[in-house]
């Protein structure tokens, strides 16, 4: 319960710090248009809002009593979510993120809808790689052909020779 208050406050904290730093760091677009600082800043100020009700109804759900008791049960909850498959799902995340570049973008998707899968409980391995190869097709050629995004193709000379061998199959729209 109380690591539920603690993750709420940190992400308020972080979001808050996160639409400063956005709106410092990124070039102002110009007046008649959504620029690449305003998207980030528009979805965190949709965020905002929701961790603040959700604290809010984390206090109202918990009196202070029972806030106080929880704060004795945090430490056996940071182990049980450190054992959760949340927790799995979040470390794949952050493994992905640092694979994205040195992978590439189709290699790093692949493993980690492979992965994800296999953690959500899917053992059936021949349905389990077809949808991640689906899937993976779908979103590069979603994001690199008909959005135009500049996908990571790796270092990896192999990887990235495999990239730019997929880009010449798939034509540009």
């Amino acid at each position: 319960m109380a690591l539920e208050l603690i993750v709420n406050l940190l992400l308020l904290g972080f979001s808050i710090f996160c639409y400063f730093y956005v709106g410092a760091t990124m070039p102002v677009s110009a007046a008649n248009e959504l620029g690449a600082e305003q998207w980030p800043q528009a979805l965190l100020l949709l965020l905002i809002p929701a961790i603040c009700w959700n604290i809010y109804k984390f206090f109202k759900r918990n009196r202070k009593e029972d806030v106080a008791a929880s704060f004795k049960d945090f430490f056996p909850s940071i182990v049980r979510l450190v054992k959760s498959k949340l927790f799995f799902g979040m470390a794949l995340v952050v493994i992905m993120a640092l694979m994205y570049e040195p992978v590439g973008f189709i290699a790093t998707c692949l493993l980690f809808l492979i992965a994800y899968g296999l953690l959500l409980g899917q053992r059936n391995m021949v349905l389990l790689l077809v949808t991640s190869v689906l899937i993976t097709v779908l979103l590069y050629i979603g994001f690199a052909v008909f959005l135009g995004v500049m996908l990571p193709r790796g270092q990896v000379p192999f990887l990235r020779n495999f990239a730019l061998f997929v880009e010449s199959l798939i034509p540009a729209v």
